[in-house]
C-alpha cells in the first residue's frame, strides 16, 4: 500500500495545522480581497474557499459511509454536474459566511477523524457502481486528498503561506507516481499519441522510471543509471509540483530528448 493506515492520524493533523493557516489568512481579508485572483487562471480566493469547504463536507461523509459499509461518493450528483455550483457561494451567501462555513466543515471532518481507531484507515471505501470518479480506496486516502487540497490550494492563493510541508511531500510524491499508472485512462484531457520514458530523479530521494507505450503506463522505482529517453531531476518537492501541475520552486535540470521530456505534462496533465 503506498500510503501506510498508520500515516492517518499524523496526516489528519496535518490537514488541521494547514487548514488552521489557510483561515487564518482568509479572515484577514476583506471582501473585495477575498474577490481577489490567486494563481490559478479563473479561480479567485473565493472559489478556492467555496472549494475546500466542499471538500471538507464531501470527505466527512464519505468517511462516515465507509466506516458504515454504504458506498458513497464525492460529487453525489456526479463530478461534471454537481462541480460548478461547489465552486460559488449560496444563493445569498456572503465571502465572509463562505469563510465561517469553510472553518465549520473542517472542523466536523476533524471530529470525524478524530473517532476512527487504528484499524478503521485500513477500510476501504467504494462508490456506487453508476456513479464511478475515484475508485476504491483505504480511508486513509482521504486525509491525502485533503492535505494535497489545502497544501496546494494554500500556496494558489498567494498570501505568502508557508510552502508545502515535508510530510505531504513525502507521502503525496510515491502516491501520485503510482496514480500515473491510471492517470492517462481516467483524465479527459490527456494527448494519447505522446510515448516515451522519463527518468525522475528527485536529488533528496529515490529515482523513478515512468514509461509509456501504447495504452500502457508503468511506473516504478529504479536506478540513477537506468535508461530513459528523457531526465528530470529536481527535489521531491519540485517532482511533485510538476506532477500537480504546479510551478517548481527551483528550475527542473533536463538531459536527454528535450522534446520528450516537455511533453510529459501533456501525457500527465496535473493535478
Amino acid at each position: 500500500m503506498v500510503t501506510s493506515p498508520s500515516r492517518g492520524p499524523a496526516l489528519a493533523k496535518a490537514v488541521a495545522d494547514r487548514t488552521g493557516e489557510i483561515v487564518r489568512a482568509l479572515r484577514g481579508l476583506d471582501e473585495r480581497e477575498l474577490r481577489g485572483p490567486t494563481a490559478l487562471d479563473g479561480w479567485s480566493r473565493l472559489t478556492v474557499a467555496c472549494h475546500l469547504r466542499h471538500g471538507a463536507k464531501a470527505l466527512s461523509r464519505m468517511a462516515l459511509d465507509g466506516l458504515a459499509g454504504r458506498p458513497t461518493y464525492y460529487y453525489p450528483a456526479g463530478r461534471e454536474h454537481e462541480r460548478p455550483a461547489t465552486l460559488a457561494p449560496s444563493a445569498g451567501e456572503t465571502p465572509l459566511e463562505v469563510v465561517d462555513s469553510l472553518v465549520a466543515h473542517s472542523e466536523q471532518l476533524q471530529r470525524v477523524w478524530g473517532s476512527l481507531d487504528a484499524s478503521d484507515w485500513e477500510l476501504t471505501v467504494r462508490e456506487p457502481d453508476d456513479n464511478p470518479d475515484l475508485g476504491p480506496l483505504p480511508l486513509v486516502r482521504l486525509p491525502l486528498m485533503r492535505l494535497t487540497e489545502v497544501e496546494v490550494h494554500g500556496t494558489d492563493l498567494g498570501l505568502g503561506l508557508n510552502d508545502w510541508s515535508s510530510l505531504f511531500v513525502d507521502v503525496a510524491l510515491p502516491f501520485r507516481l503510482d496514480r500515473l499508472n491510471m492517470r492517462r485512462t481516467n483524465h479527459r484531457h490527456v494527448d494519447g499519441r505522446v510515448q516515451g520514458s522519463w527518468l525522475l530523479v528527485a536529488t533528496d530521494g529515490p529515482v523513478y522510471l515512468v514509461t509509456v507505450a501504447g495504452s500502457e503506463t508503468c511506473t516504478s522505482t529504479a536506478d540513477v543509471n537506468a535508461s530513459a529517453s528523457a531526465v528530470i531531476e529536481g527535489t521531491s518537492r519540485d517532482l511533485l509540483a510538476l506532477l500537480l501541475g504546479r510551478p517548481a520552486a527551483a528550475p527542473l535540470k533536463i538531459t536527454g530528448d528535450q522534446v520528450v521530456a516537455a511533453s510529459f505534462s501533456q501525457a500527465f496533465p496535473g493535478p
